[in-house]
């Protein structure tokens, strides 16, 4: 009498499949996964701008009478480099890094501030930082 043996576990077969559908899957995921993670650095390296452009506004809070903006000058623009706001303390980030490039930002770039005296308000822009990639 012939008996019947029962085996436990999943066939070639089987296995086959699935690994099959897993790249499927994997193919169709990948390309938004990528997307997604290439958008968080770009947002990460804005706000890495805003944070040394914040660092620029607590420097000229703290020094604004010694960085000589008057409203008789035609040229009420300052360059203030990385450097200075890391000495000062106003920028905490001693190594900065560009999130997008994975490039380490030069500590000689520049926040360029301008003071606006009709509406006694000023601008700041950190240049030298790329977010595109």
């Amino acid at each position: 009498m012939k008996r019947l043996v029962k085996r436990s576990g999943f066939t070639l077969i089987e296995v086959i499949l699935v690994i099959a559908i897993v790249a499927i899957v994997t193919l169709i995921l990948a390309p938004s996964v990528l997307v997604l993670v290439g958008e968080n650095n770009k947002r990460s390296c804005e706000n890495l701008k805003k944070s040394i452009e914040t660092a620029a506004k607590m420097y000229v809070t703290n020094n604004k009478y010694s960085l000589g903006f008057e409203c008789d000058s035609p040229n009420n623009t300052k360059n203030i480099k990385f450097r200075t706001l890391i000495e000062s303390g106003d920028l905490r980030d001693t190594k900065l890094i560009n999130p997008v490039t994975d490039e380490e930002i030069s500590e000689d770039g520049i926040v360029t501030v301008t003071y606006d005296c009709s509406s006694k308000e000023f601008t700041y822009a950190a240049l030298g930082i790329n977010c595109e990639k």
